[in-house]
């Protein structure tokens, strides 16, 4: 029996997570799924390891630190890692400058930091992370009674600098406070000012202990302004209504703008204005799937290396597509081999009002499944199934169009992408089809002359 249990320990696996709160939150996702609960936390806040010392599926954490003004000294390991660089060299750096091997060996060491680069881990949020009790109470103390109230946070600097914040923070709090219906407005946040002694504003800045705290701030709240921090990924997790104002370094291709698919959760991009961040305050309803643009949409859901994903949005045919696949959303569809897996993606979103069929070609078959399985759960019910269905509209490449030839005059719609000079193609769609108005140079959709069924708007 002794001699099992020691070869027990020693098979341990201990995990290193380092950075700040968002990226260890995502970080205690890979720990879950890799089947590590033993875990090292390096960084500057204490708070954190205690965080995930207090997670149900974490069995004991250790905390290693170093000096706050030589963070940026080790950050660059983390990050390293997180971008899935030389990840063993890091680790032999870590193993030693913070002298891990009194806690385990380094073959027991392995890399639990999020994967920036999601070629081998999802950036998500594990859903069944919790608050401690103190600082539930914490909280509630801190509130002293008020329970209706708008929480703002208009800063965030452990990782940002005050000028990458968007431009238009004090026009918007302004706004917020002249026009909130008798709510009080809560602002927290780690540096107080004398700025904002209005009756109507409660000042918390500079007085919350930890970014727990702030967690159940929010959960009481009845809406949450706050920046793209570990405050709004406690929001997508928990589906609290929330209003993100972001930095210049989250935009549409940022990993962590994937993570958050709470339909209560609202983005304004730092290139925004201060009219998009005023609309979501004074629209805030739970937002619909099918109001996502394809340049929104397809980051948040294709799970692709950054620098292949930044290609995929450039694709001057996704806006033209998406409106096509808007106006069929009441149509099944036929999607032929070789039509771009980006283009099926983007059409999902479109949920019709009752249940209709994406019938793929084989080389499409597997990777459709897949994406309708993280639609749904994702999301919510897609209402589409993988079967063949008569009258489907067809989704091809301009060249296929051949292959269908004896087939074309029985189908009612196809939409067409890569369109082309080929005479002998356009002589026979010419034939049966008109071209609809959403059409452009590089993408058709045809209409069959003898089908008197009118689209659906």
């Amino acid at each position: 029996m002794g001699a099992f249990s020691f070869y027990k320990i020693t098979m341990e696996k201990w995990g290193v997570i380092g950075l700040a709160w968002g990226d260890s939150m995502a970080s205690l996702s890979v720990a879950k799924e890799m089947g590590v609960d033993h875990i090292i936390y390096i960084g500057p806040y204490e708070s954190i390891a205690t965080f995930i010392s207090n997670q149900d599926f974490i069995k004991s954490v250790k905390y290693r630190t170093y000096d706050y003004d030589r963070r940026y000294d080790y950050i660059k390991y983390f990050t390293r890692m997180a971008n899935q660089l030389k990840v063993e060299d890091q680790l032999d750096f870590i193993y030693h400058e913070f002298k891990l091997n009194t806690i385990c060996k380094r073959n027991q060491l392995v890399s639990c930091q999020c994967d920036w680069t999601t070629t081998k881990h999802t950036i998500q949020l594990p859903d069944d992370l919790k608050i401690n009790e103190e600082s539930k109470k914490e909280a509630i103390n801190l509130l002293d009674g008020l329970t209706n109230y708008t929480l703002i946070q208009s800063q965030s600097l452990h990782t940002n600098k005050d000028n990458a914040h968007w431009p238009y923070w004090n026009e918007l709090i302004d706004y917020v406070i002249k026009n909130d219906q008798g709510r009080k407005i809560v602002l927290v946040g780690e540096f107080p000012d004398d700025d904002y002694k209005l009756d109507n504003v409660f000042d918390l800045r500079g007085k919350t202990s930890t970014a727990e705290v702030l967690f159940h701030l929010a959960e009481l709240a009845h809406l949450t302004i706050t920046v793209p921090n570990s405050v709004y990924h406690w929001c997508n997790l928990k589906n609290l209504n929330a209003i993100n104002i972001c930095h210049n370094s989250f935009h549409l291709c940022n990993p962590f703008y994937r993570m958050v698919n709470s339909l209560n959760c609202k983005d304004v991009f730092h290139k925004d204005g201060l009219e998009k961040a005023i609309y979501w305050y004074e629209n805030q309803m739970t937002r619909k799937v099918e109001d996502y643009s394809a340049s929104e949409f397809l980051p948040k859901n294709l799970y692709l290396k950054q620098y292949d994903l930044k290609t995929k949005l450039n694709d001057q045919n996704l806006g033209t597509l998406d409106e096509i696949f808007k106006k069929l959303r009441n149509y099944n569809w036929c999607i032929y081999e070789d039509f771009p897996i980006q283009y099926v993606w983007n059409g999902l979103k479109y949920i019709p009002e009752e249940t209709k069929s994406v019938y793929p070609s084989i080389k499409l078959f597997g990777e459709i499944n897949n994406i309708i399985n993280l639609f749904n759960e994702k999301y919510v019910n897609c209402n589409r199934k993988i079967e063949l269905e008569k009258d489907a509209v067809v989704f091809c490449k301009f060249g296929n169009l051949l292959l269908l030839e004896k087939s074309l005059p029985y189908i009612k719609m196809v939409c067409a992408i890569n369109y082309n000079d080929n005479q002998n193609i356009k002589k026979i769609m010419d034939q049966y089809f008109y071209i609809d108005p959403l059409s452009t140079e590089k993408v058709k959709l045809y209409i069959n002359i003898s089908d008197c069924h009118k689209l659906q708007e």
